[in-house]
């Protein structure tokens, strides 16, 4: 039997874009506040603030890092950014921004005192590697969360703990440490959601969803999530949304270690290191590894006898490395090769568990980008042409299944990718307060499968896409700006007749620190493989004529206000949404109970709630942040009603960061999850609400010339026993211990 689940649900513990995030506070106060401009002679960022009269505009979403300490912000609507909690002395701030050059600058801190600076960003601009580039500018205006690994918070150990803090989201988990994990947004299925990693797709080839317990975390330095329909960008299967992965990528020489041990006789260890030579070359890279029994207790549903017993066979093991290769000058190229590979259990229900099922991930790859930008006395003109290869191999096996016949499926995959991008913007005069954008692109991808759970052992599928964007914003008065942007991308996948057109139109207007965001688009997502071919089973059946998933008309707007009062800072978000969804394929039986997926057609909407608080009190920073999201995801056909199988109605969650003595972060959190329907179409055999609570502790230190950070964490801290799906329960309670430690110089 195979079922696809969604859950839509508000995570509340990433901070909003724009806000401050404290990595690792010191054990002294000292402020520094940073105002970040960029000269009016280089293109404004998009939702840039005008800088009155004089040369230069301010730049919000720049990232403020202190060189060495593991201290970072990002920059408000107004360009400044606040860095708390700094030890006196001098420390060097460097501060990048999407569309220009790193620059550093050194202050001085005082304890007790604010210190003040300013920067400007100069051209020629440096844009980030990978499909990345193309959307970092407008990340924060597209209402995308953006989350930098380097300042989550205790406990956040894998990439599915990190992406459950992404408002709007969840992770649909089939056990603990370790297990299949799959992201969903805003109701929308997980084969709907495409994920990547430098711009290559991690999504399976054969069902479609990206399991996101294969990508090691510790590999990944940005995440970025933009929910909504996106195909006008990304084109297939980023109907629901996109994740954008960006791995790791240092010029200067740094070199850190990570070791930890948990629950489940978990442990993980993980070494990155990178150099740079003169002004030309850098190399960067590391390796990791986890491993945990996943041995946890839990109750036994009374209609499935009662008591308590163990979830044995969950055992995993996940190791992986990167080497990456940089040269700089008039054009950037880099070279990437990574290598992951996950063994684990595979339990099955609780109703019919297995002893002896088995399964295996392996991924590896290559992955060239040359970036060029040229600039002329009156344009502003650039590309990138990106090429990777990327082999897969899944397998799984159980010689003695609790049900129907033992199994041995094997399937190997290869994917080869070309983008071309460019972009021009004419270059407007210090006195215009106009700015012009324009992106193209294209995308070409052979995908070859071999498996001996289709029909036909071997598969080849082409795509080709071509896309091209225009925005362009007006200072309407002082105070007022307004953005305009329109995208078209042209599809051609074998799996979906004839070309598929992929519109979207978007519109953000913002005064001082309120910025309200309209967004109209289509998506799509063709069936996948498993579910046109899938080799018959046992009470399951293909269906070769399923068409695409589709999204006519996506409708959403986002009202966000971002405030000061005193030593408090913080915003407001609201979004309200309307995707209904054609053919959305779900599975279901037949009067032969015997299981096959069809398209239904499906109505969503809803709306999410965000509030986010910084505080300086005390000589510490404390954060509040706390969100809530009503989903309606309902069958819209005549044979089918309510809400579809395994979507909460309502979610809510709640997350602190509280600054105590001696540099110590007390991160306590809880979350919400309504009731869910399990039976489809059906309100019979609901599961109950449940409500899980954690809570973390971080103590930064220094050893020398090192600088680490100590994190304690317990997750479930009421152990509480519960299940996302039916038959497969969560873990109870569980606990985490790590270090880090790096330099750099």
């Amino acid at each position: 039997m195979k079922t696809k689940f969604a859950i839509a649900i508000l995570t509340a513990g990433a901070a909003l874009p724009g806000t401050s995030v404290h990595a690792l506070p010191s054990q002294v106060a000292a402020a520094v506040h940073v105002s970040v401009r960029a000269a009016r002679t280089a293109p404004a960022a998009p939702g840039a603030a005008a800088a009155g009269a004089g040369t230069a505009v301010a730049v919000p979403g720049a990232t403020v890092a202190v060189r060495g300490a593991g201290f970072q912000a990002t920059t408000d609507a107004r360009g400044v950014a606040v860095l708390r909690g700094l030890s006196p002395g001098r420390h060097v701030l460097v501060i990048s921004a999407p569309g220009f050059l790193e620059a550093a600058v050194e202050v001085e801190a005082v304890n007790g005192r604010v210190t003040r600076t300013s920067i400007v960003l100069d051209p020629p601009p440096v844009r980030l590697r990978g499909l990345v580039v193309q959307v970092a500018s407008r990340e924060r205006d597209a209402g995308a969360t953006v989350l930098e690994t380097a300042s989550l918070p205790p406990g956040v150990t894998d990439l599915p703990a990190a992406l459950e803090r992404v408002p709007g989201a969840t992770v649909v988990r089939q056990g603990g440490p370790g297990a299949p994990a799959v992201l969903q947004l805003r109701g929308a299925g997980g084969d709907q959601v495409l994920v990547l990693l430098d711009g290559t797709p991690i999504n399976s080839p054969l069902t479609g969803i990206a399991d996101l317990s294969t990508v090691d975390l510790e590999s990944i330095s940005r995440i970025a999530v933009i929910p909504g329909a996106q195909s006008a960008r990304y084109g297939p299967q980023a109907l629901g949304g996109v994740v954008l992965l960006e791995s790791r990528a240092r010029g200067a020489t740094t070199a850190a270690v990570t070791a930890g041990m948990g629950a489940w006789s978990s442990a993980e260890t993980a070494i990155t290191g990178s150099s740079g030579f003169g002004d030309t070359w850098s190399v960067s890279g590391g390796a990791r590894w986890r491993r945990s029994n996943g041995a946890f207790t839990y109750d036994v549903p009374a209609f499935r006898g009662g008591g308590e017993t163990t979830r044995e066979n969950s055992a995993f093991s996940h190791g992986g490395g990167d080497f990456r290769i940089t040269r700089r000058g008039n054009a950037e190229a880099s070279l990437r090769a990574h290598l992951s590979d996950i063994e684990r259990g595979s339990p099955g229900t609780i109703a019919q568990p297995s002893a002896t099922g088995r399964q295996r991930h392996r991924r590896y790859g290559l992955g060239v980008t040359v970036e060029s930008d040229g600039a002329s006395p009156a344009s502003r003109l650039g590309g990138s042409a990106r090429g990777s290869v990327q082999w897969q191999r899944a397998e799984y096996a159980d010689p003695e299944p609790p049900f129907g016949r033992a199994y041995d499926t094997r399937t190997r995959v290869r994917r080869a990718e070309l983008a071309l991008d460019g972009w021009w913007s004419p270059e407007a005069a210090p006195s215009s307060r106009e700015v012009l954008d324009l992106r193209f692109g294209l995308h070409a991808a052979r995908l070859d499968v071999e498996s001996n759970a289709l029909t036909s052992p071997e598969v080849g599928l082409d795509e080709l896409g071509a896309w091209a964007h225009a925005g362009r914003g007006w200072q309407l008065r002082p105070g007022f700006h307004l953005d305009l942007g329109a995208s078209l991308r042209a599809d051609r996948h074998d799996l979906v007749d004839g070309v598929t057109l992929s519109p979207a139109v978007e519109a953000a207007l913002t005064r001082a620190g309120l910025a309200l965001d309209l967004r109209w688009g289509r998506g799509f997502s063709p069936p996948g493989l498993g579910d046109l071919f899938f080799q018959e089973g046992v009470l399951v059946e293909p269906n070769p004529d399923l068409g695409p998933e589709r999204v006519r008309g996506e409708l959403s707007a986002t009202l966000a206000q971002r405030w000061s009062v005193g030593p408090a800072t913080g915003e407001l978000r609201a979004t309200a949404y309307r995707a209904d969804l054609d053919g959305m394929i779900i599975w279901f039986p037949d009067h032969r109970f015997v299981w096959s997926p069809d398209n239904y057609d499906v109505a969503r909407r809803g709306l999410e709630l965000g509030a986010t608080t910084d505080l300086a009190a005390f000589g510490r920073t404390h954060s509040f942040t706390a969100g809530a999201a009503w989903s309606e995801v309902e069958y819209a056909g005549a044979a089918l009603e309510g809400q579809v199988a395994y979507r909460p109605r309502f979610t809510a969650d709640l997350a602190l960061g509280i600054g105590l003595p001696a540099g110590l972060t007390l991160t306590p959190s809880g979350t919400h999850v309504g009731a869910r329907r399990t039976v489809p179409g059906s309100p019979l055999n609901a599961l109950a609400a449940y409500t899980l609570f954690n809570a973390g502790i971080a103590l930064p230190f220094e050893l020398g010339r090192f600088a680490g950070r100590l994190e304690l964490a317990v997750t479930n801290l009421l152990d509480e026993r519960a299940a996302l799906l039916v038959d497969y329960p969560l873990p109870g309670r569980g606990w985490s211990t790590r270090i880090r430690l790096g330099t750099a110089r």
